[in-house]
């Protein structure tokens, strides 16, 4: 009488593992938390109670492979959002790990990452392993138990916050949801050698990216009401109390708006570097942020990487921050601005030609060393002996060297920017005598005195303190009002709207009007710089 019941749990044993084998999925991959010490950071102990109960009561047996992608892809950007993480790489380890929601572990545990748990409870299952020479193997281990899917997207967002080997994994490292996947599998996550191949496969296949937004990280996990022990900041200390059960509000977080530069460019550490720490992140936008050293051998001067800027927003203030590298094979950090020194760039109008040579130069959206970054927009070899026309040029001195960079404009591209050892020669345009220029007068009494075009975007001011602000482009209006700097507020980032671009015909100028103060002016297009 008692066979029965043996078989049934070794055909229920078996079938679990063959749900999981069927899946492809390999659940052992998290499996460091806190070097095998009980982490009570986890989502199982935090209140994640929200107005949206039906969002918060998502259970794994609901899911399956049709409606996996469309059901959790809400709940993930949510919580990537809050979390400075890419809701594409989210769902796509979570589509990968749990077989698309079918795996047994996902159907009766709600565990979508295989994040392990190390004091003993929650589900014990047979899993697959890669050894060091990628050969896979079965052992037993503890799996977590969560009571949502929303609490094991939160789980495994907070997973990543507490172990530090983890920090390249979010916006604050990675440029994009591709790179967050090839580097959470160089930190280990998995031992499956296609891991990232395969992440990358389920991101493009779905179209993920688009979960992602634009580079804008934004963290809006204000609020959320968390046990004393659950408080991963490193700057706090553990206050829980055995006797008290009261919650305490996490702390307000910080945002950021991230713009990549290229990784070859450098910078001078100013004279007061080593009065800035150094941050896996930038500071207050994670509760987890590890702070790193400055090596000994830096000094005032001494050049390092930069790849990226942050423009950061805490409590109604901007400040500005760099991600940088203080050799090619060093680790990342960020640090304030005020700890690199920046050349300063003098750009002129002008008005000529310039051929490019055979030379591979790149080309890019602004000029080497500048504070907005110069993203790479491509290779000039690909339009060698090609001649464009040239409206600016920048000029600048660094490390006793004097640079030249001219902004040309390239039909398929717009305007970029090339440095002087790319271009065979420029050449200025004519100057029209006085004769000719009373009969071309005579021929322009009926063109317009500009052209406008639509323009929208972000641009920075620089050396803006050189020029004007008016009401009208002048020349345009017999109304012209002039506005001084001392008129208006600065923003602290440089950072002012763009609405419309204007030429000037008569001369051949570029203006653009600037939102400034809620105020709309006209501005020289040599006082702002573009990224």
């Amino acid at each position: 009488m008692r066979r029965k019941p043996i078989v049934k749990s070794l055909l229920y044993v078996l079938s679990a593992s063959a749900v999981i084998s069927a899946g492809h999925v390999y659940v052992s991959h998290a499996d460091d938390l806190d070097n095998g010490v009980n982490n009570t950071a986890t989502a199982a102990t935090v209140n994640t109670n929200t107005t949206n109960s039906s969002i918060n009561n998502v259970l794994g047996s609901q899911l399956t492979a049709d409606n996996f992608i469309s059901t959790i892809s809400p709940i993930a950007q949510s919580i990537a959002n809050s979390n400075n993480l890419y809701a594409s790489t989210m769902v796509a380890q979570a589509a990968l790990e749990s077989g698309y929601g079918t795996s047994y572990l996902t159907q009766i545990a709600n565990n979508l990452f295989g994040i392990k748990s190390f004091d003993g409870t929650g589900v014990k299952l047979k899993t697959s392993e890669y050894n060091s020479k990628g050969q896979a193997y079965s052992t037993f281990a503890y799996f977590k138990s969560y009571n949502s899917i929303m609490d094991s997207l939160q789980g495994y967002a907070t997973f990543l916050t507490v172990n530090s080997r983890y920090a390249n994994v979010f916006k604050s490292q990675a440029k994009d949801g591709f790179e967050a996947a090839t580097n959470i599998q160089k930190d280990g996550y998995a031992t499956d050698p296609s891991y990232a191949s395969k992440l990358i496969n389920i991101i493009n296949t779905y179209n993920l990216t688009t979960l992602d937004g634009n580079t804008a990280s934004t963290n809006t996990n204000t609020s959320t009401p968390t046990t004393p022990t659950t408080n991963s900041s490193s700057d706090t200390k553990n206050t829980n109390n055995t006797k008290t059960t009261t919650t305490k509000s996490k702390k307000t977080l910080a945002t950021a708006t991230y713009t990549y530069g290229n990784p070859l460019e450098t910078f001078q550490l100013s004279s007061k570097f080593a009065n800035y720490n150094l941050y896996t992140h930038v500071k207050d936008t994670t509760a987890k942020n590890v702070t790193g050293n400055w090596p000994g051998h830096l000094k005032a001067g001494s050049n390092v990487y930069v790849d990226c800027l942050a423009v950061r927003t805490y409590k109604g203030a901007s400040t500005t921050w760099y991600r940088i590298k203080t050799s090619k094979n060093a680790k990342s950090y960020w640090v304030s601005a005020k700890a690199i020194d920046f050349p300063t760039i003098h750009i002129k109008e002008y008005n000529g030609k310039a051929k490019l040579s055979h030379a591979n130069r790149g080309l890019y959206s602004n000029v080497f060393n500048s504070q907005t970054l110069a993203k790479s927009l491509g290779s000039s070899n690909s339009y060698k002996n090609q001649t464009f026309n040239v409206n600016q040029i920048a000029t600048y001195t660094y490390h006793g060297k004097e640079n030249t960079w001219y902004r040309i404009n390239i039909s398929n591209i717009g305007d970029v920017w090339v440095n002087k050892a790319g271009v065979t020669y420029t050449k200025a345009e004519k100057k029209v005598t006085k004769k000719k220029a009373k009969k071309v007068a005579k021929k322009k009494t009926t063109n317009k005195a500009s052209v406008y075009s639509k323009a929208s975007g972000h641009a920075y001011l620089n050396n803006y303190g050189k020029f004007a602000l008016y009401n009208h482009i002048p020349g345009t209006s017999k109304h012209i009002q002039k506005t001084a700097w001392s008129q208006v507020k600065v923003p602290k980032d440089y950072k002012v709207g763009v609405n419309l671009k204007g030429i000037r015909t008569e001369y051949n100028t570029t203006w653009y009007r600037i939102v400034l103060n809620h105020k709309n002016y006209w501005i020289s297009a040599k006082s702002l710089l573009f990224y």
